[in-house]
């Protein structure tokens, strides 16, 4: 190219550059660890309740397995470690937000705000904010699930952490569960998948925070 050409030339794609807006820098992704029993594991074993969180900003890790107990030994497989343990597990890992959603294999409400007070504290200490999904009151967890969610908003009240009130948003949703009212079917683990995604949103300021439980309002058959 000559001299005289490049004269004409570069001063035009100097122009170009200064319009043509410069791409926007892509957004830190936000580091997600949902821990959870074999009622949570449908976000395993049926992928597609994952989709929506996978389109998402969320870098979401997944410690759901059966049997996972809150502090105490499960019976099973990877469900031998406690929530606790997976939290522990992984504590460098930049973690923003830790989920909870193990209990429907624990006993004793007092044993449930033990843990509480103990996995809260690991949290914290991890520089992550704690968020506690309240338990499905069905089959043959009602009586005990009552109790479970009467202390874990006790304690979000005296500790700080969030309530994710699962409890309220599938309680006239039993097409979403299988036989037993309790597990999810396919349908139910995308609807929840879908409910966790929202709930992040608002948490995190992605849309505007109406309410911490974004679908509070979800009344009608969805």
């Amino acid at each position: 190219m000559t001299r005289r050409l490049l004269a004409r030339v570069l001063p035009a794609l100097t122009l170009v550059a200064t319009i043509l807006p410069s791409a926007p820098a892509s957004a830190a992704r936000i580091k997600v660890l949902i821990v959870g029993d074999s009622v949570a594991s449908v976000l395993r074993w049926a992928p597609e309740s994952m989709v929506p969180l996978w389109k998402s900003n969320y870098d979401v890790t997944l410690e759901t397995w059966g049997c996972q107990k809150l502090i105490s030994v499960g019976c099973l497989g990877n469900g031998q470690k406690s929530a606790y343990d997976y939290i522990r597990k992984h504590r460098n890992d930049g973690l923003q937000y830790v989920m909870v959603a193990t209990g429907y294999d624990d006993t004793g409400a007092e044993h449930v705000r033990f843990a509480i007070r103990k996995i809260n504290r690991l949290v914290t200490s991890m520089g992550a904010k704690l968020v506690w999904l309240t338990y499905r009151v069905n089959g043959n967890v009602r009586v005990k699930n009552v109790a479970f969610n009467k202390v874990v908003w006790e304690e979000s009240k005296s500790l700080g952490f969030e309530v994710f009130d699962w409890e309220l948003i599938a309680r006239r949703m039993k097409h979403w569960y299988a036989g037993d009212r309790v597990h999810f079917n396919r349908r139910g683990g995308r609807y929840f998948g879908n409910h966790i995604k929202k709930y992040l949103d608002q948490l995190t300021g992605v849309v505007p925070p109406t309410t911490l439980a974004p679908s509070t309002t979800t009344g009608a058959r969805s």
